[in-house]
Order: C-alpha cells, then sequence, then structure tokens
C-alpha cells in the first residue's frame, strides 16, 4: 500500500472520529447535564454566544439637549408695544382721532373742546366756580374711562338703569352701587361734595357724547 493511500485513510477514519464523537456529545450532553447537574454548552448555544460575541455594539443616542430659555425677549417687547398703543392704557385708536373702548364705545372730534375725550377730561376735576353742579370722576381719565364702559355695560344688561331717548341720542342713567365720584361746582360745594354712585351718560349709537357721574 503507497503512502498517499495510508495518508487518505487515516484522514478519513479521523473525520469519521470526530463526526461519531459530535454526535455522541450532541445526544449524550443534555442527558449530563441533568444527571449530574453540569452545565456542558450546546453546539448551538456556542454558536449563538459566537455570533453576539461577534456583533457590534450599538452606538448610543444622545439625549437632546433641552432648552433653557422661556419665552424670547420678542415676544414681551411685542406685548408691550401693544399695550403702548393703547390710549390711557384703554382705549384702542382705530382710525385717526377715533378711539373705541373695550365695551365698543367710540370717542370722536367734537364738542367745544375740540374733541370728545376732551370734554371728558372737564368731569375728571373740579369747577368750584361753576354754577351749578358738576360731576367729577374719581381716579383722573383712565378712572372715568373704566367707569363708563362699566356704565354702559349695566345699561345694555337693564341693570338698575333708566334709558331715554332724545332725537337721534339715547341717555342712560345708570345706578353703580358704589361710589364712582363726587359733586363739585358751586352747588356740591354748597353741600360738601356729596359721593356721587350715578352714572350720566350721553350716546349717539355708540358715540359718547358726554358722561359725568350723579
Amino acid at each position: 500500500m503507497s503512502l498517499g493511500a495510508m495518508s487518505w485513510g487515516t484522514k478519513s477514519i479521523g473525520s469519521l472520529a470526530v463526526v461519531l464523537l459530535v454526535g455522541v456529545y450532541t445526544v449524550a450532553g443534555p442527558h449530563l447535564n441533568d444527571r449530574f447537574g453540569w452545565q456542558l454548552p450546546g453546539l448551538n448555544q456556542q454558536a449563538d454566544a459566537d455570533a453576539t460575541a461577534l456583533a457590534p455594539e450599538p452606538t448610543p443616542t444622545p439625549a437632546p439637549i433641552p432648552s433653557s430659555h422661556g419665552p424670547s425677549a420678542d415676544d414681551h417687547q411685542d406685548a408691550g408695544d401693544s399695550n403702548a398703543d393703547l390710549h390711557y392704557g384703554l382705549l384702542r385708536e382705530i382710525r385717526p382721532n377715533v378711539f373705541r373702548s373695550p365695551e365698543g364705545l367710540q370717542y370722536v372730534p367734537g364738542s367745544a373742546e375740540g374733541h370728545r375725550l376732551e370734554h371728558l377730561r372737564r368731569h375728571t376735576q373740579d369747577m368750584p366756580s361753576r354754577p351749578g353742579k358738576h360731576g367729577v370722576f374719581d381716579g383722573g381719565m383712565e378712572g372715568a374711562l373704566v367707569t363708563i364702559d362699566d356704565a354702559y355695560e349695566r345699561a345694555q344688561a337693564n341693570q338698575r338703569s333708566t334709558k331715554q331717548t332724545d332725537r337721534d341720542r339715547t341717555i342712560y342713567t345708570v345706578d353703580m352701587e358704589r361710589r364712582v365720584g363726587y359733586v363739585g361746582g358751586r352747588e356740591g360745594k354748597r353741600q360738601n361734595h356729596p359721593i356721587a354712585r350715578r352714572v350720566k351718560l350721553v350716546l349717539e349709537d355708540t358715540i359718547v357724547i358726554t358722561a359725568y357721574p350723579l
């Protein structure tokens, strides 16, 4: 027999022996683990472990950085600009020299003073030398405008108010159930400036002609 044939036969016998050993290990391994409490790895488990060891680890995704900024300065600036546009902090100019209140009352050019707002200003301070009574609002122009809006709202709801008409004018007398000013002028001075709790409001549609405390 040649050396090549002997070498081939030896390799064949070795391969067959390996196959037999693998088969015996595969069959006997689980029984030996159960009987003696061993932990012999199975061939499939080892293959899975190798595959896991070779798999690349996932790259962690960075968490988003929370913003530390609140409302922007531009937002605050816009709010400030909006308030700055209001006349006396309440009226919005809807046309040149035409102002509208939150309740929809309008103040327009007119009257002997040139504008209804200037006429209203006369009722924010006393005129001691004026004959008769002169109603004076508390709180200056801002207080007067707020009180007039409140009076109009109560009148629209028929809340403790009376209504008269004089051609194209509507005249409301509204009980505000609280102090809104005082009575000045000569008569008011003579009576020691009594407290005013009512408002007289004269309108043409929604245009304020005059308003004053009673």
